[in-house]
């Protein structure tokens, strides 16, 4: 797909800009606290409803205005035109979304229509942080290619709360509320097992292009490899057997759930194990590996995207050139502009200098106080 035009209106420190993008590299240039990010954040409302930065919407609004609105002009692989707008009232406390002036009744139901990949800084965390970080990542690939997935993992998080409710209920009166919980196990059974089975079937899918795409940016011989690790032992992907094992699980780890008051087997347990050449890469991988590992994820979940989703994904770079090194430069945006749409951020007017991106007709945007100041095309760069 590609984005044609923004608008953003009283949004961060955007009063009123306007932008026509272009198809290949749009890269917006500034001092930092100048609004380049707001930018690619609106471009996550367009895709997602919401920010990848901040966590509500209400921070979003440009201080004193009552309202603002995030308008994307996008047209699709099959040459559909889609007007996506999205627009935040302060008094109300509510979000509209619009396709084509017509209202979204479910925000979420949005996810996957317009598929964007995002690499920023906060990303770090995937290859060396917590477990939690890594579930994030994967869960967000997998919901923009699986409305049935995204439904689950909404439904989980209900019936996880609901029963570690009754958890701490039972810790603090020290009793044994079985017929409470027993109908939260069910649910909780059921609706997570479908969770891991598709996050197993899941890495087998990706594996292989996480590799293809580490092969790209490193050049060398390392051997990259994701392995899936659930928070319980089953001896197959088949939704009986998954069922069976966490039934167990939970039964097993009830006395000390109920001492503890919340839950500790599940899908929101689990963990995805990273490793270059055998090794875990969070605890034996070089800064350059990681490095390159994150890349890679995010090169890999592009191309997954493209093909699960039958459109191509957007791919906003947030102050990533100056972590990484001419080659994997070079190879990033090569490998991304071959096919794809991608907008980039930096404090370096001279970030593309030496990288062969002509042929990607690229577009500076500077930006200076929530405006932009002037406009280059490609016929103006080096």
């Amino acid at each position: 797909m590609n984005l044609q035009r923004i608008v953003l209106d009283n949004f961060r420190n955007h009063s009123s800009t306007l932008i026509d993008c272009s198809p290949g590299i749009n890269i917006f240039f500034g001092n930092n606290g100048e609004g380049k990010t707001n930018i690619l954040e609106g471009i996550s409302y367009f895709c997602l409803t919401k920010s990848f930065y901040a966590a509500n919407d209400s921070v979003v609004l440009k201080i004193g205005s009552p309202s603002f609105t995030a308008t994307g002009k996008i047209l699709s692989d099959s040459g559909v035109e889609y007007e996506i707008q999205v627009e935040f009232d302060r008094e109300l406390s509510q979000k509209t979304v619009t396709v084509n002036k017509a209202r979204v009744d479910k925000a979420s139901s949005l996810i996957g229509w317009f598929p964007v990949v995002i690499l920023s800084p906060e990303h770090n965390t995937i290859t060396f942080g917590s477990p939690a970080d890594r579930r994030r990542f994967i869960d967000f690939v997998v919901s923009q290619s699986s409305r049935i997935y995204l439904e689950s993992l909404i439904d989980y998080r209900r019936i996880l709360k609901q029963r570690n409710k009754i958890l701490s209920e039972m810790q603090t009166t020290r009793s044994e509320n079985i017929d409470a919980i027993e109908p939260w196990n069910d649910s909780l059974i059921r609706v997570g097992s479908s969770i891991m089975k598709k996050r197993k079937e899941f890495i087998e899918d990706f594996r292989g292009i996480m590799v293809d795409a580490y092969a790209q940016l490193s050049g060398m011989g390392e051997r990259p490899g994701i392995t899936y690790s659930p928070s319980f032992e089953y001896a197959e992907n088949n939704g009986d057997v998954v069922e069976t094992s966490f039934k167990k699980a939970l039964q097993n780890q009830f006395s000390d759930e109920r001492r503890i008051g919340y839950t500790l087997v599940g899908p929101h347990r689990d963990e995805f194990i990273f490793q270059i050449n055998g090794l875990h890469a969070k605890n034996f991988a070089s800064q350059g590996q990681h490095k390159t590992f994150l890349v890679a994820l995010k090169l890999a979940e592009f191309f997954y995207l493209k093909n699960r989703c039958s459109e191509t994904p957007i791919l906003l770079l947030d102050d990533v050139l100056s972590e990484l090194d001419e080659y994997r430069c070079r190879r990033l945006l090569e490998a991304a502009t071959n096919t794809g749409q991608v907008f980039i951020t930096s404090t370096d007017e001279h970030a593309l200098d030496g990288l062969s991106v002509a042929s990607a007709n690229p577009r500076k945007f500077f930006v200076r106080q929530g405006r932009i100041e002037r406009v280059e095309d490609a016929t103006q760069i080096n």
